[in-house]
């Protein structure tokens, strides 16, 4: 049985409304000295989690009560806005001949280090998660802080806000009498289902917080081994499918480790409990010791990491899971370097399909495979590949290959980090100079005919000085996920700039630095810097990015947000 940390509901209740009370009642004048405090005065709210750091002196708190947060059609929730993972806001509200005019609305500063999630958008609320591990729940108009708690390893996944029941309606309606005749008044409350923020850590664990106040509801340890991390997760209807990789791989590179006993799965969680409801692994055989030198056992088969949230297809009741390379090359693994289909009910393996690279090493597949229908066209899973090659697959047989193509230019040889979007006419790429062999500098947008597999255009990164220097190497590879719209693409690049693109011709509609200093609303020190961990979101006119490298590129800790003229 899964170990699981339950947390009593009715006592949570009791004990966030008391938070509510005693925050509210100095709210006032923490606010007043929090606009005039210095830039530099340091933000640690204190966290819902036991032995969570001490209060800090200058809290930034919403002044209105904790609201119950309910599911709604201006949102973005987790990943891939939707199951589908293509990344693709229909409803903006903004139109592409605006986006030129986007201007910074406001910047919050993570404290102690950089935003570890793309952030995650739902009535009016957005959760995002630091590198070390805090979540945070803020006002989407003015980023100050409803709660915050501090899950025991760094988080990277981003949250999936769930119902926890369905909503329910309020005191009936009231009749009234009007002369001879009785009148039903047509106004009935709604009352919110109370809602779960689910995501995973860097330890293998996952989670599931009240929305509304942040406290624990539950835990969950979905891989036991130590290695273990959640690298994505998918919410569809009452479950989360969790994807879990390890740091094997980097372990093994040191020959005193024990290797490997890291397996790869694959987890499907009851959101209400917690419990697991189905687990696959992606190598049937549990590791076992197959020679002992000098006193160092070694183990296989080596195990094989789901890469990136998992995908459903409605239609055929399949999840689609991205895989890695195996911790050990040498002994080859079906279900590596593969795309792999597997039952929503069950968890059993229906079909995979491993992908052929051009260069040997590069095999793995990056992010999470798009299901898309382009316009006048069929069914496509889209999969791209750490060799910059994408494929198209065709879901409806068993995942054979429809078309392949290198989305890198022949000249400026590149990989795919994490991330593709797609519309209903094209596949938009990112391509990082950093993921080719022997790496180098460049970056590029592809833009690739879903029907087709042609290139519609290519456009290469710009190529200006970064703005800090010589301090750390400056590298324009776009390796963040790309976000689309109607008319433009957005992708953000290791130079800190975060574009806009055309999706007619790859025109740069826009473009903003955010590598640089910011006065954030929560007095925190803020610097931008690199542009790599989850990629922009799009609510209401609003774009929001993280920017700051937690560990490649430039440093940097703030949450932005930009909107028409910063309205």
């Amino acid at each position: 049985m899964p170990s699981r940390d339950f947390v009593c509901r009715s006592a949570c209740a009791t004990r966030a409304r008391a938070r509510v009370a005693v925050a509210a009642a100095g709210l006032l004048s923490g606010i007043i000295a929090a606009s005039s405090a210095a830039p530099g005065a340091s933000d640690e709210p204190p966290a819902s989690a036991a032995g969570a750091p001490a209060a800090a002196p200058v809290p930034v708190y919403c002044a209105q009560k904790d609201s119950p947060v309910a599911l709604g059609s201006a949102q973005w929730n987790g990943w891939g806005h939707g199951s589908d993972n293509t990344r693709y806001q229909p409803e903006p509200a903004i139109r592409a001949t605006d986006v030129p005019k986007l201007a910074l609305k406001w910047a919050f500063g993570y404290a102690g280090g950089a935003g570890g999630a793309q952030p995650t958008l739902v009535d009016g609320r957005l959760f995002v998660a630091s590198a070390t591990g805090r979540i945070y729940s803020l006002d989407a108009k003015t980023a100050c802080i409803y709660w915050t708690y501090d899950a025991a390893a760094g988080v990277h996944t981003s949250i999936s806000i769930a119902e926890l029941s369905a909503p329910r309606h309020g005191a009936p309606a009231k009749k009234t009498k009007m002369g001879n005749h009785k009148m039903t008044n047509a106004h009935l409350d709604v009352i919110k289902a109370p809602c779960a923020a689910l995501f995973g850590d860097d330890k293998g664990a996952v989670y599931a917080l009240d929305a509304q106040s942040g406290t624990l509801l539950w835990k969950t340890q979905a891989d036991p081994h130590p290695l273990a991390r959640i690298e994505g997760s998918t919410l569809h209807l009452a479950r989360l499918y969790v994807a879990v990789g390890s740091s094997e791989p980097e372990a093994a590179r040191d020959p005193g480790y024990r290797c490997c006993t890291f397996r790869g799965s694959v987890a499907a969680l009851d959101v209400a409990s917690g419990q697991i409801e189905w687990r696959s692994y992606l190598v049937s055989e549990e590791p076992r010791s197959v020679s002992n030198v000098a006193g160092l056992q070694r183990f296989a088969p080596a195990g094989v990491p789901a890469v990136a949230a998992p995908t459903v297809d409605v239609v055929r009741s399949l999840l689609y899971v991205a895989t890695g390379d195996s911790a050990d090359p040498t002994q080859p693994q079906p279900l590596a370097d593969a795309v792999v289909a597997l039952g929503l009910a069950d968890g059993k393996v229906q079909w995979s399909r491993q992908l052929p690279s051009p260069q040997a090493g590069l095999e793995g597949l990056e992010g999470p495979p798009v299901l898309r229908t382009p316009a006048a066209g069929r069914e496509t899973l889209l999969a791209s590949q750490h060799s910059g090659m994408v494929f198209a697959l065709d879901p409806e047989h068993a995942g054979e290959m429809i078309w392949q193509l290198q989305a890198a230019a022949p000249d400026t040889p590149g990989g795919i980090s994490p991330g593709a979007a797609a519309d209903h006419h094209s596949l938009y790429v990112p391509v990082s100079g950093l993921e080719a062999q022997p790496p180098n500098a460049a970056g590029s947008l592809t833009a690739i005919d879903i029907k087709a597999g042609t290139r519609r255009w290519h456009i290469a990164s710009p190529t200006q000085a970064c703005s800090w220097g010589e301090a750390t190497a400056c590298s324009h590879a776009q390796a963040q996920p790309v976000t689309v719209i109607p008319g433009a693409a957005f992708s953000g690049s290791m130079d800190g700039h975060l574009r806009a693109y055309s999706t007619i011709d790859g025109k740069i509609l826009w473009d903003y630095d955010t590598a640089k200093d910011y006065r954030t609303v929560n007095q925190v020190n803020g610097a931008g810097g690199s542009l790599q961990a989850g990629g922009a979101i799009i609510v209401n006119g609003v774009v929001y990015v993280n920017s700051g490298a937690a560990d490649q590129g430039q440093p940097g800790n703030v949450l932005l947000a930009f909107s028409v003229d910063g309205k």
